[in-house]
């Protein structure tokens, strides 16, 4: 059990998001896009690498859930792109080279303090998990920022087939640890997809704010995560 706060609650797990919450990429993916392309010998511009990233990502909210197969997932996420460029590519391999390149080490990053909260976080008992909506390759991401050793599990919305906000994802991840709702934090970025989805699923909720223009919300809201550990301390959940 991992007892925390003056006024004796528990919490016996503690859940995060991944992407910007955990890690980020330091560098926007436009520019990575228009660095990959310049390394296959084709150069485009800033608005035109923002353009094709754009339909990525489109192409990402209407089939990330529909395409199991994470390779194919990618090349064709990353195909997008080419074909926005005008970027020939029949046999698929600048796509697939797009997909290495976006996966290299240093792409995504932990951010400064996230290593040291939950080295603190395991200290005190308390077991550490990521629920993302996002594909398996999260786990690498998370294991290129060193981070991994900290987690007992790590639950992808495209691999379980249900994202945040349902609660099944949340529940997922509890039920490897062995953890009731009520004795798990959830810790998100996002206000309408993680917070309100682990409160849906029994969890308590933070939200991590770091531009600070979340507005008013109905939880405890950080400015980094290392504003966390005062909120245990004082016996928040």
């Amino acid at each position: 059990m991992g007892q925390v706060g003056m006024e004796g609650r528990t919490l016996d797990a503690v859940l995060f998001d991944a992407g910007n919450t955990l890690i980020y990429m330091p560098k926007p993916p436009e520019e990575i896009l228009r660095d990959l392309c310049a390394e296959l010998g084709h150069h485009v511009g800033a608005e035109e690498a923002r353009q094709a990233y754009a339909r990525s990502e489109r192409f990402y909210t209407r089939h990330r859930m529909e395409i199991s197969d994470e390779g194919e997932f990618w090349l064709r996420f990353h195909g997008e792109a080419l074909l926005e460029l005008g970027i020939e590519d029949s046999t698929g391999e600048k796509a697939a080279y797009l997909s290495h390149g976006f996966g290299r080490a240093g792409v995504w990053q932990a951010y400064p303090e996230a290593a040291e909260v939950c080295r603190h976080l395991r200290t005190l008992g308390i077991r550490l998990a990521v629920v993302s909506n996002g594909p398996a390759s999260v786990a690498n991401l998370i294991s290129q920022a060193g981070l991994m050793p900290f987690f007992e599990t790590i639950v992808a919305s495209q691999t379980l087939g249900v994202e945040k906000p349902d609660p099944r994802i949340f529940l997922e991840a509890l039920a490897r640890l062995g953890v009731d709702p009520g004795r798990a934090l959830f810790v998100g970025d996002l206000y309408e997809v993680d917070v309100r989805g682990a409160l849906g699923a029994g969890l308590h909720a933070v939200l991590v704010d770091r531009n600070g223009r979340s507005g008013r919300v109905d939880c405890p809201v950080i400015g980094n995560l290392a504003e966390l550990i005062p909120l245990l301390e004082l016996g928040a959940f």
